[in-house]
């Protein structure tokens, strides 16, 4: 189907319909907000063309019920009130849920497809199965629409399925620790927008996060007393299931072990200096050692009925050569058993392992590094580093789940993510092209591969995410992921995701999540007498990307300094990698730019609102070291929004700017992409390229640069 975009007639009396078919939708603001955008949906938007929400929905199941789907009901009824703040009456609407038991549910099998409709007599809600229900509630929340004095379901068409079956989301509670009620409203969230995996790192270098009754020494030692007993965990991944939500657990071995090793030092492949951050990464445990492989089978006994999930993933990536070499027994193992490298020592151990994980009932998962040699079928495989190999990966029958191109981390805006297609083998490619295995980015994958890739997983490793900024790390970065990863490959209007955007995220906002309140809690901790001029320039500022956030870190193990992490404090830990306010400028932006002069006035607002904000900045910074560094980004943001409201200027009135305003309005712009520039790769940071002040960058930009260009077109 073409795409329908601005597809609302004004015509007086004529019906106005939204249509929001395989391309995306209209940019009025009347219609539904859906993200992901459906298979298929007609949603009319017309006045007296809607259901009026005048309670409680009168639920009615058809077919099958059990109590976890009259829970989904209560949660769904719930948050109705929060978005209409309705009093919860008993005379709402009708809700007619038919159907049927689906004996796969909750697993990566499940049915997810449902229908929606709305019409005067009601709703209607139909699904083969019980995740499909969930689904269906989650479309059905979005549809709420303020209309008169009160609020509406559009009458609507909806017919829906998800392009992938693994959608995921992957916190890391070992570097960090995530606090049990900020797990859940992540959960919460990912229900709402149709994610349905949470991949759950609880091991690594810097803890271990789950309490162990057998090796009792991994949390008396290595959780820094910050972990979750046998009893939360359980009540995690009940609350998770209820929402539709697989918990895949990963327990990291035989790298990225250092709080396993410190708890249990007979594992150790070799001695290690246990107050370096540096060499524990560089550990692993011994993998000739049986009696290695006996804790390990020991720890997964534990583990493994914590979570109910086919799935158990392994680790396995970054094993540095050195971890084994500089052991001459390990070394002997190797000569002995015909190993040529640590590559083939690696792949011996995975095998040990999988085996282990299959003697429990369970399907082995890993990062791609444990398919480098050829692997078992039945491994599902971690693509993270770049995205042709999942080719490889595909290429030798196993299946692959997609991370590549996705890490949240590294602080790309949602766009950058939104543009990267799970199936694409060319979306996201290596620094060093001289590590790639497999084919290459030219090679597309083949129908067969095209069925082996089971979705995608966006990962937040925790490095520089404390818990307090959990949702902003997420969110609204992983709404736009959830489309990627459920909608039709088709959808992929930026400027239309980042309009939608903005609903959904304040949706969520009120149903729990707290991006913003959170934020505004950090601001305020650094200027108690004007939170607010804090606030605002977060709005607009984005952290420098590819882990830059720790610069000084690894400047200091060039040096060989002590490494300490910073205290994530700053406003470089305030702002997030997109800012909904920058979603409502640059698409207030683009209708600019197209002649749409209603987009003026609040652009206009908005961009005075930035421009005076520089003084008040300026006076809440005075002896507040962090602020006081990013005192030049507020100036640098002040002098672009001056510039915006030019080119605003211009282009309302049909003017042609002159050579010199041009050239300063570049010259501005050049100056923010040569500081993006400088952390555009990994390797530029680990190199110690000089970053902007306050590791900031000014997230603004491309805002001002489609107002320049609308213009004063580029030659």
């Amino acid at each position: 189907m073409n795409r329908l975009a601005g597809l609302a007639t004004r015509a007086s009396g004529a019906a106005i319909l939204a249509v929001l078919s395989l391309g995306g939708a209209s940019a009025h603001a009347s219609e539904a907000a859906l993200m992901p955008l459906p298979v298929s949906a007609t949603v009319n938007a017309a006045e007296g063309q809607a259901l009026a929400i005048t309670g409680r929905f009168a639920v009615r199941f058809e077919g099958f019920s059990d109590a976890r789907l009259q829970r989904a009901v209560s949660r769904f009824q719930t948050d109705i009130n929060a978005l209409t703040g309705a009093a919860p009456t008993s005379d709402g609407p009708a809700l007619v849920i038919a159907v049927s038991a689906d004996p796969a549910a909750g697993t990566l099998e499940a049915k997810e497809a449902y229908s929606l409709k709305v019409t005067e007599g009601g709703v209607h809600l139909t699904a083969a199965g019980q995740d499909g229900v969930l689904r269906g509630l989650a479309t059905l929340r979005q549809l709420v629409q303020p209309q008169g004095a009160g609020f509406v379901l559009p009458y609507a068409q909806i017919e829906d399925s998800p392009r992938f079956p693994w959608r995921g989301l992957m916190v890391d509670t070992a570097r960090h620790f995530v606090e049990l009620d900020t797990l859940k409203r992540q959960i919460d969230a990912m229900e709402r927008v149709k994610l349905n995996v949470l991949h759950f790192h609880f091991s690594d270098n810097e803890g271990f996060r789950i309490e162990s009754l057998r090796y009792p020494r991994l949390t008396e030692i290595s959780s820094h007393g910050q972990y979750y007993t046998q009893a939360q965990v359980r009540e995690l991944v009940a609350y998770a299931a209820d929402r539709g939500i697989r918990v895949v657990p990963e327990l990291d071995v035989p790298a990225h072990t250092g709080a396993i090793m410190i708890a249990y030092p007979e594992l150790k492949a070799a001695p290690f200096d246990e107050t370096s951050r540096l060499a524990m990464f560089r550990a692993a445990v011994d993998p000739t050692k049986p009696e290695t492989f006996a804790f390990i089978k020991g720890l997964l006994e534990e583990m493994i009925p914590l979570f109910p999930d086919a799935y158990f993933h392994v680790g396995g990536d970054e094993v540095a050569p050195t971890a084994w070499t500089a052991n001459p027994d390990i070394v002997a193992y190797m000569a002995a058993n015909g190993y040529e490298d640590t590559a083939a020592l690696q792949d011996h151990f995975f095998r040990q392992v999988n085996e282990i994980v299959r003697s429990l009932g369970k399907t082995t998962m890993g990062w791609e590094e444990v398919a480098h040699l050829p692997i078992d079928d039945d491994v599902v495989v971690q693509a993270w580093r770049s995205s042709h190999i999942v080719g490889h990966i595909t290429g030798q029958n196993n299946r692959a789940v997609v991370s590549a191109g996705y890490y949240l981390d590294l602080l790309w805006d949602g766009l950058d993510h939104y543009s990267r297609d799970p199936l694409d083998t060319a979306a996201t490619l290596l620094d060093k092209p001289e590590e790639q295995v497999g084919p290459g980015p030219e090679v597309p994958l083949n129908d067969h591969q095209k069925a082996l890739v089971l979705g995608a997983e966006a990962p937040l490793w925790s490095e520089a995410v404390t818990d307090e900024m959990v949702d902003h790390r997420f969110w609204p970065r992983a709404a736009l992921l959830a489309e990627r990863f459920w909608s039709p490959e088709s959808v992929r209007d930026p400027v239309d995701a980042m309009r939608r955007a903005v609903p959904v995220q304040e949706a969520l906002r009120i149903q729990g999540l707290e991006d913003l309140t959170r934020r505004q809690r950090m601001a305020a901790r650094l200027a108690p007498h004007d939170a607010e001029a804090v606030e605002i320039l977060s709005e607009v500022t984005v952290p420098v990307r590819n882990m830059g956030r720790l610069a000084e870190v690894f400047a200091a193990v060039r040096s060989g300094r002590p490494v300490r992490l910073p205290s994530f404090t700053a406003p470089v830990d305030i702002a997030g990698a997109d800012s909904l306010e920058i979603y409502r400028l640059s698409v207030w932006a683009d209708a600019v730019a197209k002649g749409d002069a209603a987009a003026a006035g609040p652009l206009r607002t908005a961009l005075q609102k930035y421009r005076d904000n520089h003084p008040r900045f300026v006076a809440a910074a005075q002896g507040v070291d962090s602020l006081e560094q990013a005192v030049p980004i507020s100036e640098e943001v002040a002098r672009l929004a001056v510039v915006g409201l030019e080119a605003i200027d211009l282009k309302t009135r049909g003017a042609r700017p002159t050579a010199a305003w041009t050239e300063n309005a570049r010259a501005l712009l050049a100056k923010q992409a040569q500081a993006a520039e400088a952390s555009s790769s990994s390797a530029k940071i680990l190199m110690g390229v000089p970053q902007p002040p306050a590791l900031l960058l000014v997230g603004l930009t491309p805002v001002i640069d489609r107002l320049v260009s609308s213009v004063s077109p580029r030659p």
